[in-house]
């Protein structure tokens, strides 16, 4: 109440303010005026925005209420006499009384309380905790490290979706449906694990992105296998990219020679690895069993000869069902692969032109 009485019944005083003040021009007006007639006007009348913009949100939020033909969203200005609006009339009573009163009792409470068990004095300070409290925890969890600021998204990724899996229940582990394992995916899964241990005891660079690569190659064995040849031909191609773009950062990043981390075993980042490869698996396996529509497998197992006239559904859906698709990966894969080979060209064009002029 003093902010509103003292804003707006105050006196003036101009003579403070270092330059006369003038009304501001008809275009900053425009603005704030056409604000405050919509707030006046759907305060007045709210139905207005409730069925053509509010009913379609909640629907879009809650989609069973969209098949409620019932279901209609009414505002109302004014709703009777209610506590809410009992409380609201109270507090603005109470403190109207207690701004017109407050220079018969502000000396007795200055004279009489304590600093100490003044309400001010107990804000400024809870305040100034805030203060000190919030710049220490700013200090310490922001380091300035990139892979500090990795490990918090990773931790809370962890903490939300397994959570989220837990508290509602969601955990569906069934294993009867899964693909049965051969020996050539013990193999495969026995280098993939030997190429991880290696990038991470790994002291070179060169090393680990080889390593890297390898183990990229040998997933996109595992999509041959499970007869998903645009999986593999896309885990190829992004590898490969991927190899070159690391040689390349690497080479221009600088030599620390002088620092080495020996690996630990208990450390936070083992903890996120693995925190990771069990959330993401869990997720997997209950999203593989958790069904809420029939599958479109067998509208493709149907169709893929009779409209398609071929035998390979898999490739029956990436040249015909999902052609375009096909095309515009291909098209972006075909992009990078150029940018690629520009970059080695180039720099093989600027080593061949430095020959030259010595």
């Amino acid at each position: 109440m003093i902010i509103f009485f003292k804003t707006f019944t105050g006196k003036q005083k101009a003579y403070l303010l270092p330059k006369k003040p003038h009304e501001a021009p008809f275009g900053l007006l425009l603005s704030p005026a056409i604000l405050a007639f919509l707030v006046l006007f759907i305060g007045i009348f709210p139905n207005v925005i409730a069925a053509p913009i509010l009913e379609p949100a909640v629907k879009s939020i809650v989609p069973s209420l969209a098949t409620n033909a019932d279901f209609h969203i009414h505002i109302g200005l004014w709703h009777g006499i209610t506590p809410a609006l009992l409380m609201t009339v109270g507090i603005v009573i109470l403190g109207t009384i207690l701004y017109k009163t407050h220079r018969f009792w502000k000396p007795f409470i200055t004279t009489r309380v304590p600093k100490k068990l003044r309400i001010g004095k107990s804000y400024d300070k809870g305040m100034s905790y805030l203060e000190q409290g919030s710049y220490r925890f700013t200090m310490t969890v922001m380091t300035g490290w990139l892979r500090t600021y990795l490990n918090y998204m990773l931790f809370a990724f962890i903490v939300l979706v397994l959570g989220s899996l837990i508290l509602t229940d969601s955990l569906n582990l069934k294993f009867e449906n899964l693909t049965s394992v051969t020996l050539v995916d013990f193999v495969l899964a026995a280098v993939i694990l030997v190429t991880l241990i290696g990038i991470v005891f790994s002291k070179s660079r060169i090393t680990s992105i080889i390593l890297l690569g390898a183990m990229g190659y040998t997933i996109s064995i595992f999509f041959v296998i499970a007869r998903a040849p645009d999986l593999a031909l896309t885990q190829l191609i992004i590898e490969t990219i991927s190899v070159v773009l690391y040689l390349l950062v690497f080479y221009h990043l600088p030599q620390f020679s002088n620092i080495e981390e020996k690996p630990r075993f208990f450390s936070v980042k083992t903890f996120l690895s693995i925190g990771i490869g069990i959330t993401i698996t869990l997720v997997a396996l209950s999203a593989y069993d958790t069904t809420f529509y029939d599958s479109i497998s067998q509208y493709y197992i149907d169709n893929t000869y009779k409209e398609a006239a071929g035998k390979n559904i898999v490739n029956v859906i990436l040249v015909d069902f999902r052609g375009f698709d096909t095309l515009f990966e291909t098209t972006v894969l075909a992009i990078a692969s150029i940018g690629i080979f520009t970059m080695i060209k180039l720099r093989l064009t600027k080593r061949r032109d430095k020959n030259e002029n010595q």
